[in-house]
């Protein structure tokens, strides 16, 4: 009977995690919750531990509480595959599960379940690492759960969405402890904590976010000259399922987009952005010019001579007999290699030449599949949340569409706009606005394509840029450097919305210096990690 009962309990502190994690994040609903959605599945490793239950058990309830977690977050990944979407959520909750398993062999290894740092340290090198594999599912990454109140995380600027990880690990740690300790302290010891707590812990980083903004602001207004651009964001609405691959022309398609932007158009717009895969049918890289849909979009760009277009397209290039094939490469039966891409064209008035960009950030499962060389057999599980699928080529490194010696643009498509490092190699190429091109429609009208406009509100704080933001179903509109949303889109409405933007130069610390805070927690990562297995003991105050 006791064991039936240590099991109940154990079951219901797992829940409680997953549900107090799930309400916490975008758009569900208290952004609080996620400073305690962590401590019942602590304390039921205390029970473990103390109880001598075993490592499976932690495993157990840790993945029951992270299974919660990712299908009370991201359950609409369901909607466009359901095997895909059952593997994702249970490949991550198992990943999510390893941290709790770091701090159970730790917690064996000195005898002392209520030190916590081992499993902080261990999450963000989990989320350090998750953002650089193959298997990359960054969605759940924790800093991002403040996407929906970006005015008490403007020190993302210098530590980037880790900042906002260890800041909720850091409270829940606190939390536990205290709670654990709650009855064997006295009445004082116990209001300094409370105070150490609601003050240092929780108040005192939204206080520094204020003080941080006000010098943002400061900056802006003292700047002797702020440059600016005219941009359009067009949202065309095409069903993906009905619509794009299958019920209209790529000609149908274009001339439907055009027609949108030219009811917003003024003299004064300089850039026009059309979505993720806006422009269909394979165009062939080699011969741009000759496409009907590149003939169609040069025929507006004549109507309004100082327009300049980005755009998306789904893209193919051939290989050249002297050219060596990529690994993502495919033949035909003649034996010429090409590469299918997800693309962001740049077509300018000044130059005839079309800019491209391969999206180099891939879904894993949709665009590439992950470790191809042993996991073969997963591709059939594919998860289709994008226009192109299938093992996709890739541009290395980010490129940036220079127009103007102040206009540079930042093709950020889709599911690259999770990645703050990977946005701020924009940036250090000269970088001066971000435009998300993506569509969400794959989805449906669910919370996914909510959490990633508000994601992308971190990338503007992150950098402080501009964010231009086109989606084939919604949300478009823009974002400014403030992570403010201005002059948004309703969702499955064909219309657009345009803007002056500014146009900023400097790079935030964070741009140079990168995720310092992932860097140290994987090397504590691993000092805990090799400690367990080799060191005889460990010196660690939590």
């Amino acid at each position: 009977m006791a064991s039936k009962n240590i099991h109940s309990k154990l079951l219901g502190l797992s829940i409680s995690s997953a549900v107090l994690l799930t309400l916490g994040w975008p758009m569900f609903g208290f952004f609080p919750l996620l400073w305690i959605g962590f401590v019942p599945i602590f304390f039921a490793h205390y029970l473990i531990h103390t109880n001598n239950l075993g490592s499976l058990w932690v495993f157990v309830y840790g993945f029951i509480a992270f299974l919660g977690f990712n299908l009370g977050t991201t359950w609409w990944v369901y909607n466009a595959s359901a095997a895909g979407g059952i593997l994702a959520f249970v490949l991550n909750a198992l990943l999510m599960t390893l941290p709790l398993m770091v701090l159970h062999k730790f917690a064996i290894k000195h005898n002392n379940p209520i030190r916590i740092w081992p499993f902080i340290w261990a999450w963000l090198a989990f989320e350090y690492l998750h953002f650089r594999w193959d298997g990359t599912w960054t969605w759940l990454t924790l800093g991002n759960g403040f996407a929906s109140v970006p005015k008490i995380v403007q020190w993302y600027e210098y530590t980037g969405v880790a900042g906002g990880s260890l800041w909720i690990l850091w409270v829940n740690k606190s939390i536990y402890q205290l709670a654990l300790r709650y009855q064997n302290l006295d009445k004082n010891t116990r209001l300094k904590k409370i105070f150490n707590l609601a003050f240092f812990k929780l108040f005192a980083p939204i206080f520094f976010s204020f003080y941080v903004l006000s010098g943002w602001k400061d900056f802006k207004e003292n700047q002797s000259f702020r440059y600016s651009a005219n941009v359009l964001v067009v949202q065309p609405n095409i069903d993906p399922y009905k619509e794009k691959f299958d019920g209209l022309t790529a000609e149908q398609q274009t001339q439907i987009m055009l027609n949108i932007a030219d009811k917003n158009m003024d003299s004064s717009v300089q850039l026009v952005v059309f979505p993720e895969t806006a422009l269909v049918g394979n165009l062939n890289e080699r011969s741009l010019n000759e496409e009907e849909t590149i003939n169609l979009i040069r025929a507006f760009m004549h109507k309004y001579p100082q327009v300049n277009i980005l755009t998306g397209a789904d893209s193919y290039k051939t290989y050249l007999p002297t050219e060596k094939p990529s690994e993502t490469a495919r033949s035909w039966d003649n034996g010429v290699h090409y590469d299918v891409f997800n693309s962001a064209f740049f077509l300018s008035q000044n130059d005839s030449t079309i800019r491209t960009y391969h999206k180099s950030k891939l879904v894993p499962g949709v665009e590439r599949l992950p470790f191809s060389s042993i996991l073969k057999f997963v591709e059939k599980f594919a998860v289709d949340l994008g226009g192109t699928s299938g093992s996709l080529g890739i541009d290395k490194e980010p490129v940036v569409f220079n127009e103007s010696p102040k206009l540079n643009i930042a093709p950020i498509i889709c599911y690259e706009s999770i990645f703050g490092d990977y946005v701020t190699e924009y940036i250090k190429r000269g970088a001066t606005l971000l435009c998300i091109i993506t569509n969400d429609g794959w989805w449906g009208n669910t919370p996914g394509y909510k959490q990633h406009m508000e994601y992308a509100r971190l990338r503007a704080i992150e950098t402080r840029r501009y964010v231009a933001r086109s989606a084939n179903t919604g949300i478009s509109g823009f974002i400014d450097d403030e992570g403010n949303i201005t002059n948004k889109t309703d969702w499955w409405v064909a219309t657009s919305a345009k803007q002056k933007v500014f146009l900023n130069t400097n790079k935030t610390f964070y741009v140079e210096y990168g995720s310092i805070i992932g860097e140290i927690a994987l090397l504590l990562a691993l000092y805990f990690i090799i400690g367990l297995f080799y060191a005889n003991k460990l010196i660690i105050k939590s």
